[in-house]
């Protein structure tokens, strides 16, 4: 058994850096992009874990069969290497992906500090759920020991779902897909594969690691609200295009250069794959709930469109949403939905899988569409992509709401299993896609711009104020400011290392 002498993080929400004793009872509000008691709460908006007598406790078991199988690969050396919890972990992991020697505060203060607080706030975003839940972890339920180089005993007393290696390494990963959107598909691959670490290591079970995924994606959603992370990412850019000698060059609007799922996900599970059982259990236990006003809910919703979208969102946020009442919000859910479907469309034939009625020769439970989406591929979800992207970007605009539309937007997902055109392990990745296009639909300055206009008329809707004149921060806006390494403003006469106009400036 490999152990170190590192002290672990405690389920209080104890936050120790490996190697030494400094405990504070909550990550500091300077370090930290969202406060713990602003988090979106995983308990309100996902199911609660699969117990040992579920069907989805089916698919845990088996991701827990494949975890041992990697152990002694170079993926398994790879999963202890990254199990230490500190936001050292994530130095190393985006330091390897921006092909940098290193992430500090002395030598790449403004990517350091966008780091260390991406890292802070994706770690906090599961303490509401781990302790309310307080799942027991894989190896503690098999009775084995931790193997990994930084997992200790201390595992043993803390909440395996959901997975806050998961969390802390996807947050970070969604931020910097958005600081550098010409590496986002390696960032995403790079995040997603940290969390999926977490099963090899035997310290979580899929459901916790998936769990982990969605509540760093919200939790970064509710951070997009705090005008820090913009400001932080601009500088994290320009300090970044200094050291690689050029500036981010993407088409914040080219379909083309949405997130990639060939290249951020694992391929669709098949026939051949020991996961395929867990699919066919998962959708038989799926349809008896078609005689119930949940299945009902789920025909009706099949529905692709912005009205859709305006109906089940609105109904998150009380509040009616049309093009008469909230042209802004429903332009933004417009742009969503091409988006969305520029993006799903894309991979669909690049990893074809049948759908279920197809491949199971049932009927569906929306026989009207059955005809024109026979052909269509089940991998990933269109619908599930639209729903968790028009959710996470909803949960901004109110997010005195937010855990009401992560769960409609969880929802609304969920509905393409009940009705038969999608698999379990479809609609759960293709989440993950849509969480890292949230992240790139953010490096576009004028969805972000959309995005705020919408959370001004929603402000305006609910409480019947105008917001004041909103200064433009768009991307381009922005750069054009000054700014300090460490992303504080600073002004014509600032003195030592500027950003200026995109650019490294030394003024002495």
């Amino acid at each position: 058994m490999l152990v170190s002498g590192a002290v672990r993080l405690c389920a209080a929400a104890i936050f120790v850096v490996a190697g030494s004793m400094d405990a504070q009872a909550q990550t500091a509000a300077d370090t930290v992009y969202v406060l713990l008691a602003d988090q979106p709460n995983v308990a309100e908006f996902l199911p609660a874990p699969p117990d040992s007598t579920s069907i989805d406790f089916v698919d845990d078991m088996l991701q827990w069969e494949w975890g041992k199988s990697q152990r002694g690969t170079a993926r398994g050396k790879q999963a202890s290497r990254e199990s230490m919890w500190d936001v050292n972990a994530m130095r190393m992991v985006m330091a390897e992906v921006l092909k940098l020697d290193t992430i500090s505060d002395e030598k790449t203060p403004a990517l350091s500090r966008l780091l260390t607080k991406a890292y802070n706030t994706g770690n906090q975003s599961t303490i509401a759920a781990k302790e309310k839940y307080q799942r027991t972890r894989p190896f503690v339920m098999m009775n084995e020991d931790t193997w990994t180089a930084y997992d200790t005993d201390y595992l043993r007393t803390n909440g395996s779902f959901p997975s806050g290696h998961t969390a802390f390494g996807f947050a970070t990963a969604l931020v910097f897909a958005e600081m550098w959107p010409e590496l986002q598909d390696t960032i995403l691959r790079r995040g997603f594969q940290f969390g999926e670490n977490r099963i090899i290591a035997d310290a979580h079970w899929q459901s916790d690691v998936y769990a982990g995924y969605l509540s760093a994606a919200a939790s970064i959603a509710r951070a997009h609200t705090n005008p820090e992370l913009h400001k932080d990412i601009l500088a994290a850019r320009a300090e970044y295009a200094e050291l690689k000698g050029k500036a981010a060059s993407y088409d914040p609007a080219a379909a083309a250069d949405l997130p990639h799922g060939e290249d951020i996900l694992n391929n669709p599970v098949d026939t051949a794959s020991y996961r395929y059982i867990s699919d066919v259990m998962r959708y038989w236990a799926a349809k008896p709930v078609r005689d119930t006003e949940r299945g009902a809910r789920a025909a009706e919703e099949a529905e692709y469109s912005v009205g859709m979208m305006a109906k089940v969102f609105g109904e998150a946020m009380k509040i009616t949403l049309d093009k008469e009442k909230t042209p802004a919000i429903c332009e933004l859910i417009d742009t969503v939905l091409k988006r969305a479907s520029d993006t799903a469309d894309r991979l669909k034939p690049i990893r074809f899988r049948k759908r279920p009625f197809v491949q199971l020769g049932d009927p569906s439970f929306v026989p009207g569409d059955e005809e024109k989406e026979r052909g269509k591929s089940s991998f990933p979800s269109g619908h599930t992509n639209l729903g968790w992207t028009t959710a996470l970007i909803m949960a901004e605009v109110a997010p005195d709401r937010q855990d009401e539309i992560l769960r409609r937007g969880y929802e609304y997902g969920y509905n393409r299993l009940i009705v038969g055109y999608h698999w379990a392990t479809d609609i759960e990745v293709t989440r993950i896609l849509s969480s890292g296009l949230v992240a790139r639909l953010h490096a576009d300055p004028k969805v972000y711009e959309l995005i705020a206009k919408a959370c001004d008329e929603y402000k305006q809707v609910t409480t019947g104020v105008t917001p004041a004149t909103r200064t433009d921060t768009s991307s381009a806006a922005t750069t054009a400011r000054i700014y300090r390494l460490d992303g504080s403003p600073a002004t014509e006469t600032t003195r030592g290392i500027v950003i200026q106009n995109g650019k490294k400036i030394v003024r002495n």
